[in-house]
């Protein structure tokens, strides 16, 4: 018997086969699993850097207007949205969580070295380039300055690791495991890009003067400017792009008059009555001969009309529209002198008296008396510094030039120069001698030996911090006083920060020669260290007139830069020590970088002053002048302060100082000197040369343009 099935519907089996009801609930899913809103990745994402920028203007305490947190609110904004889009497109949450702590981990980075470094080492911001590459410098170096720079700023350190610290603690609410919706992510890419469009049209419509927001953007960007202006992050960008593309728009162009110098000289200053002195009489200036100009035989509009390279063809075309400088009355003076060329670390006037310091004193205000004269801090610290002082050029923003030139032809340097005219030559530093590449760098300026604390001076230097100039110069005199005619470089470190009695051991080691200063012990250490280095000069010149060459060598001191170790905020400092030191409140744009420069013969019987603006980038030409070397004064960012070129002090943030007045380009504002009147493109002519000048001096360097002219 067969089984036929039925065709009626069996109620018990469909029941157990049914779809449930779409109206049945679905199950619920785990708490950790409920979608979530994107409100917290995309705050986090937006306010991190917004709240980092803040934290390191405040500590750094650098200017702050309307359309500076204009910049930071859009930059951050859009640097924010692009991180949420790149984040999210990675499908697993614990890949977006470990993308979103190394992203937040590199701002911290960033943000934490900027601010360390522009408090504790150089008062500047640094790019990148230059912060790898002197990391070994300053961890060897400074180990002990980074170290407690790091708890001075312990606070300040917390407050930029916080967003990481929440981050990590509310992950699973800040980084969801649902997808956005695809309308969320449109529309984080259409604010991305508005809000970095209209940065860029704020930047681009500034009308403002030379140099404005649009310049500072692209081509006269400086790292430092760069950072103050449109934020640390934003600088960070600008500094890889500059560095692998170069900057935009930057060139030399007649049409913008930057290849001419014509900018008037002060009529009240005509040329003799700039230098003043008991030897300059109206009876000799009337009788001054008719001078040469300071030039090699260099044909640059020929060198121009026959170049292939479109670089050099530049460069040569600038130099072929430049005035050379005449030789005067103090060509030669010094010709086949003995010269000692010192860099003196933090050096300033303000700490010399006849009483406390009186060799400084006497040099000082005997020989040339520079009283207008400025060394700006470029950047790199002492290594600018140095740089400036030994070329003649302005440093090129974002690297160090002095170690980027150690493998170009610097044949203009002094100790080339010396070198060719048959001196002996030698440099010298009671620190580390392959601190910043001196050990390549300063052989390539032209000495023949450089030792410093390691290959030799350690026979008579005791390894102190800092360590002894005294001892530097008793140890280093007899290996050169014998081989004249010589020139002799010595980069001095007694006077370095930190001015602390605990932190400083020549400090400690002079403290009770400042025990009775009414200052507060930031000031009375900075007093006492550089006691060591104005013992060093009794002794120099004691030795000088013991081997009976006094009269014979030229002495030349020039501060590497202003004792920023003075200023309020360095390593914790409290108060604006360096206008304590000074006697009031020090201009931030201008006077903190005055100082002075000393050349000194003791064969002068008369002092010589030199009221004229001047700066340490003036230096090289005019000591090429005084000992009478055959030179190119238009291969020069400065000039000979005794020729009749006009004066000129211009700064690596494009402020410049003439002797018509002072322009200060963070504010735009020209101020001019008491009863001058100037022409009404007075200050866009000589922004136009100070900017053709700063682009010049950084192609020199990069394209090693000396050694085209003299291999």
């Amino acid at each position: 018997m067969y089984y036929t099935p039925s065709t009626e519907p069996n109620p018990k089996m469909e029941s157990q086969f049914r779809q449930p009801s779409r109206k049945q609930p679905k199950p619920k899913r785990p708490a950790s699993e409920k979608p979530k809103s994107e409100a917290l990745i995309l705050l986090f994402c937006i306010f991190v850097p917004l709240y980092m920028e803040f934290v390191v203007k405040i500590v750094n305490g650098t200017a702050f207007s309307a359309r500076i947190f204009l910049y930071l609110l859009l930059f951050s904004t859009a640097r924010g949205l692009m991180i949420y889009f790149i984040c999210r497109l990675f499908p697993k949450r614990s890949i977006r969580l470990a993308f979103l702590i190394i992203v937040t981990t590199l701002q911290i980075l960033i943000c934490a070295t900027e601010m360390i470094l522009y408090q504790t080492f150089f008062k500047q911001y640094q790019g990148l380039g230059m912060i790898f590459d002197n990391a070994g410098d300053v961890a060897g170096g400074f180990g002990g300055d980074a170290v407690r720079s790091i708890f001075a700023y312990i606070i300040e350190l917390v407050l930029l690791i916080a967003p990481l610290v929440l981050l990590i603690v509310f992950n699973r609410r800040i980084v969801i495991s649902a997808r956005p919706k695809k309308a969320l992510r449109v529309a984080s890419v259409a604010v991305m890009a508005a809000s970095y469009l209209l940065a860029l049209l704020l930047i681009y419509t500034d009308g403002g003067g030379y140099p404005n927001d649009k310049d500072y953007y692209t081509s006269s960007y400086t790292v430092t400017d760069a950072m103050e202006r449109f934020g640390v992050l934003s600088g960070v960008r600008l500094d890889l792009n500059s560095s692998l593309f170069g900057k935009p728009g930057n060139s030399i162009g007649a049409g913008d008059g930057l290849a001419t110098l014509d900018i008037p000289k002060n009529d009240a200053d005509a040329p003799g009555t700039d230098v003043t002195g008991p030897a300059d009489t109206i009876d000799t200036i009337q009788k001054e001969p008719e001078y040469g100009f300071n030039t090699l035989n260099i044909d640059f509009a020929a060198r121009a009309a026959a170049d292939t390279n479109s670089d050099i063809k530049e460069l040569d075309e600038y130099f072929a529209t430049q005035t050379p400088s005449k030789q005067n009355k103090y060509t030669g003076i010094f010709k086949g002198k003995n010269c000692i060329f010192i860099t003196a670390e933090s050096f300033t006037p303000y700490f010399v008296s006849k009483e406390a310091t009186p060799t400084l004193y006497k040099m000082m205000n005997n020989g040339f008396v520079f009283r207008n004269y400025y060394q700006p801090a470029w950047g790199v610290s002492t290594s600018d510094g140095e740089y400036s002082g030994l070329t003649g050029l302005v440093p090129e923003g974002g690297i160090n030039s002095m170690k980027t030139s150690k493998n170009n032809n610097l044949y203009t340097s002094l100790g080339n120069t010396f070198t060719r005219l048959g001196y002996y030559t030698a440099a010298y530093h009671p620190n580390s001698y392959t601190y910043y590449d001196r050990n390549l760098t300063h052989p390539n300026f032209g000495y023949s030996e450089f030792i410093g604390w390691g290959n030799g001076i350690e026979v008579g230097v005791d390894k102190t911090w800092p360590e002894s100039d005294l001892q530097a110069f008793e140890t280093v005199i007899p290996w050169f006083i014998d081989k004249q005619p010589f020139h002799i470089y010595f980069m001095s470190v007694s006077g370095h920060p930190l001015y602390s009695f605990s932190g400083n051991y020549m400090a400690s080691k002079n403290k009770d020669l400042v025990a009775d200063l009414p200052y507060s012990d930031s000031v009375k250490a900075y007093y006492a260290c550089n006691y060591e280095f104005e013992f060093a000069m009794e002794y120099l010149l004691d030795q000088l007139e013991k081997a009976g060459i006094l009269d014979d060598t030229v002495i030349v001191i020039n501060a590497d830069h202003y004792p920023y170790g003075l200023d309020n905020g360095f390593e914790g400092n409290t108060e604006d020590y360096l206008s304590e030191l000074v006697g009031h409140t020090v201009d931030q744009n201008f006077e903190r970088h005055k100082n002075q420069l000393i050349i000194y013969c003791s064969s002068m019987k008369e002092p010589v002053y030199v009221d004229d603006p001047c700066y340490s980038l003036d230096i090289l030409p005019t000591l090429s002048n005084l000992f009478g070397f055959e030179f190119d004064s238009r291969l020069y960012t400065g000039r000979d302060v005794f020729s009749d070129a006009t004066p000129l002090v211009l700064f690596r943030n494009y402020s410049w100082i003439t002797d018509m007045g002072k322009y200060n380009s963070s504010t735009k504002e020209f101020v001019p000197n008491d009863g001058v009147t100037v022409p009404d493109d007075y200050v866009s002519q000589v922004s136009s040369v100070v900017r053709s000048k700063i682009y010049v001096a950084a192609r020199i360097l990069d394209l090693d343009y000396y050694n085209k002219l003299f291999g």
